[in-house]
């Protein structure tokens, strides 16, 4: 179990990496959730609101944004369209395709929902030193640009 060169991890600390990262996301989500762990359905409803933040997006993109399916996404937008945050448009290079946008409400949630993550994450960093912040997001680059291709994970 190497990568790069670097040393070999047990399965025993494996096993600790994904136990604290864990952790450490579920402290993050607490500051935004105080309930806990949003369900898998509002989970997507973030993550389309979270695909649409640079513009319109068609169906089958959300869906695969979304891991699932056309028929579980339509059901998601009917949601997110009944709260008044996103709103299907019909696309303006190709009048037969639907693009979904997000509504100002939707663009203004998603501002509430980032600024919400964003002080949670910094308070789960609090025991960091600015130094070690820095070496913190230099690793996570890393990682994050190491990774095999497959599905955009920026949707």
């Amino acid at each position: 179990m190497t990568a790069g060169g670097g040393e070999i991890f047990s399965p025993e600390e494996l096993t600790e990496l994904a136990d604290q990262m864990h952790r450490m996301w579920h402290a993050i989500v607490r500051g935004v959730h105080p309930q806990g762990h949003p369900e898998p359905a509002q989970a997507r409803h973030y993550w389309v609101l979270g695909a649409l933040v640079d513009g319109p997006r068609r169906m089958s993109d959300l869906a695969e944004c979304a891991q699932t399916s056309q028929a579980s996404l339509t059901g998601i937008i009917d949601r997110l369209e009944e709260h008044g945050l996103v709103e299907r448009v019909r696309s303006r290079d190709d009048r037969r395709v639907v693009e979904v946008t997000l509504t100002p409400a939707g663009d203004e949630e998603m501002r509430r929902a980032k600024n919400l993550i964003l002080g949670s994450l910094d308070q789960v960093l609090s025991p960091l030193s600015t130094q070690q912040r820095r070496e913190f997001l230099g690793l996570i680059r890393t990682i994050a640009d190491h990774q095999p291709s497959g599905p955009d994970l920026t949707c």
